[in-house]
């Protein structure tokens, strides 16, 4: 018998794109040592069973049978840290190009990449303000739209300063970025003039919008990340 029973049957529409019939995996090996079989359908996992014991199940096509011969069987990672703006630039000589269509470019060419080894959830951090404006956000914004249905892409909108004269714009553009789409709200504090106020002002604007937040520091000063961590925790 199977170690789990099947669950329901996953019913789309015909014109659901998960409606891709049953994929049986067989000869899995789990984390724990365990030899399974896993069915799957409609792009979820039906069963789980001991080597040998599943059957393809419905609906399976060429290909449905698929014998991994002991390779290791994981959950999808996730990439919680992908600067998608500026990914494959490390090596460009001079400026990194904003324009949009180069940002689009470049954020696909890297989560195919992520994708190839297997990661289907990325949280993309994109500058906003100063030189990019919100050019890159909206290239970004695309590149999630493209991938939809290979890839989960979150982005995380970062201006640089928030605090102050200075800061206005950026608060400003902040507010945008969510209208247009960000997923989370953030930054890094260290490089505004008043980190603590860097850090109350994302809160506020999260909390209008009912956004994560994703803060980043060097934590180089034990006393600053205290009182970060303070703000940030009330």
């Amino acid at each position: 018998m199977p170690d789990s029973q099947p669950q329901p049957p996953h019913s789309p529409s015909s014109s659901d794109p998960a409606d891709r019939g049953s994929l049986l995996l067989c000869g899995a090996r789990l984390t724990d040592g365990r030899s399974v079989d896993v069915r799957l359908h409609g792009g979820r996992i039906e069963a789980v069973g001991t080597a040998g014991s599943l059957s393809p199940g419905r609906a399976s096509g060429p290909g449905g049978h698929l014998d991994l011969g002991g390779y290791l069987l994981l959950p999808a990672p996730a990439d919680p840290h992908v600067h998608a703006d500026t990914a494959l630039t490390a090596d460009v000589h001079g400026s990194v190009s904003y324009a949009p269509e180069d940002v689009q470019r470049r954020a696909t060419e890297a989560a195919l990449l992520q994708l190839a080894h297997g990661a289907t959830a990325l949280r993309a951090h994109v500058r906003v303000g100063d030189v990019a404006g919100l050019g890159a956000l909206t290239a970004v914004l695309r590149t999630r739209r493209s991938l939809r249905g290979l890839a989960e892409l979150s982005t995380v909108a970062m201006p640089r300063v928030l605090t102050g004269v200075a800061g206005a714009d950026g608060l400003a553009i902040l507010r945008d970025a969510v209208k247009m789409g960000a997923d989370v709200v953030g930054g890094c504090p260290d490089l505004d003039p008043d980190p603590a106020g860097y850090v109350e002002t994302v809160l506020e604007v999260a909390a209008e919008h009912g956004c994560p937040v994703d803060l980043h520091t060097d934590a180089a000063d034990p006393a600053r990340l205290a009182r970060l961590a303070a703000t940030a925790g009330g």
